[in-house]
């Protein structure tokens, strides 16, 4: 693509000069290491206009069209040839709804960017455990787990519009009498096809607009925790609150994952804030009228005391409380070995022992201490399932750590899939791995969307699944 000077310089009409960028240097701005061997022209569009005229060409001109999805993704695209379309200046907050809660917002607007406004109207919104995009859109469309996921349980997108490979709009949902003007494009009482996007890779559509929830702040918010001196305890009572709502969020995590977050930037201060922490610590917060508040404290505070949790207070609460106030993104752990990998997936509570067990033997096996990783519990849905995270973190510049981390992520996440655990938006070997255990019928339902609304294969060929 480098050497097609034409293509660069129509998109360079489309879009204007400083909006299209060549060069390794331009697209590797946009992830957290360089793209190996990749050819790709960068271009920023700033508004749908923009995006649909990249498309547009794209589509007649049978190159190639590849999105910026996350900061981790540059993997996926090393030795790839075509466009890569970077939506982080489509950054407009078009409609903030107090009566209904919702925000309408563009892909580029980022939590902070968000929040900010909602704070003057005393709203707030939902945030990832482990973000990989400074999007709002991106995450809630990837389905990343949420601070609050068991308080709130509905999706926090509802209506999202998506660009498809030729420039056409799709928008999805049912609530077609909206002022977007896009009523013909909709799904009516038919199947179905927007679950697909979610975690698709962007095969099927660029999301690019959404509508997401937003929550009002309650009279009182209060904050507890507790040390206890392993797993067991900690998730029973984890499990208890949840299942009772008796809290607004609610998690459960080691010293090693804790320490990470709450040093806040500081890889000097993590040691330091570990030996203050128990083996594993429960967090919860509630929301609500103060009576209320007041009564949940008190249910909490017994029955962690019979399940032998201490009650943690000062320096740990009150940062754990600030912590809480932005989004916990997985790249923003870097600082404390110089990358962090993650292993998540989801599983019953009475599994989640075996389940760390699964992916610590295989740690162990790659040449890693189990004790130095990071570990967190989040419960879903009244505590019917549980989130369940295992961090890694290395330096990226160590080939050895960087290909004994690989091997640890494939063989854990091979590891689950035999257990049954549930692995959501798997991606690469993990897609690979998980698909070809599913039922064939399911593959061919994703070829066959893919070929109906991509019939020329352009939009981010080969991202979700080899071929696709």
């Amino acid at each position: 693509m480098n050497g097609n000077g034409s293509a660069a310089k129509e998109l360079k009409r489309l879009l204007g000069e400083g909006n299209v960028k060549t060069g390794a240097s331009a697209v590797a701005s946009c992830f957290l290491g360089p793209v190996d061997g990749a050819d790709l022209v960068l271009v920023t569009p700033k508004d749908v206009e923009g995006l649909a005229d990249v498309a547009a060409f794209s589509y007649e001109s049978e190159i190639p069209l590849f999105s910026v999805k996350r900061k981790t993704d540059a993997g996926n695209l090393a030795g790839k040839k075509g466009i890569l379309v970077d939506l982080s200046g489509m950054n407009k907050i078009k409609k903030i709804d107090l009566r209904n809660l919702t925000a309408n917002v563009f892909v580029g607007v980022t939590f902070e960017q968000l929040a900010a406004e909602l704070a003057r109207e005393n709203q707030r919104l939902l945030y990832p455990l482990a973000g990989t995009s400074p999007s709002i859109v991106r995450s809630y469309m990837d389905r990343d787990i949420l601070m609050g996921e068991g308080g709130y349980r509905h999706p926090h997108i509802s209506v999202f519009h998506a660009m498809m490979a030729d420039g056409q709009m799709w928008v999805s949902g049912s609530q077609q009498l909206t002022d977007e003007g896009h009523a013909d494009f909709r799904e009516d009482q038919g199947p179905q096809f927007s679950p697909f996007f979610g975690a698709s890779e962007d095969i099927f559509g660029i999301p690019y607009y959404g509508l997401v929830y937003t929550y009002p702040n309650r009279e009182e918010r209060r904050l507890v925790a507790f040390g206890f001196d392993n797993l067991e305890a900690a998730k029973d009572l984890l499990y208890k609150v949840s299942r009772a709502e008796w809290c607004f969020e609610s998690f459960a995590a080691n010293d090693r994952y804790l320490s990470v977050i709450l040093a806040g930037g500081d890889a000097g201060a993590v040691a330091g804030i570990k030996k203050k922490l128990n083996p594993w610590t429960a967090v919860f917060t509630m929301e609500h009228y103060k009576d209320l508040v007041d009564v949940w404290e008190r249910y909490i505070k017994e029955a962690a005391k019979e399940m032998g949790g201490k009650l943690l207070k000062g320096q740990v609460p009150e940062m754990c409380e600030k912590a809480l106030g932005g989004p916990w993104n997985v790249y923003d752990r870097d600082y404390f070995k110089g990358r962090t990998e993650t292993v998540d997936c989801y599983n019953y509570f009475k599994n989640l022992p075996d389940t760390f067990a699964v992916v610590d033997e295989k740690v162990k096996a790659a040449g890693f201490k189990p004790e130095d990783t990071g570990k967190i519990v989040v419960p879903v849905y009244f505590g019917s399932s549980a989130y369940c995270e295992t961090d890694l973190y290395y330096d990226p510049k160590d080939a050895k750590a960087a290909g004994s981390v690989a091997d640890a992520c494939v063989k854990s996440y091979e590891a689950l899939i035999d257990e049954k655990a549930f692995i959501d938006k798997p991606r690469g070997a993990v897609a690979e791995m998980l698909y070809a255990k599913m039922d064939p019928s399911y593959v061919n339902m994703i070829k066959l969307f893919k070929r109906t609304v991509d019939p020329k294969g352009l939009l981010n060929p080969d991202q979700l699944l080899e071929g696709v």
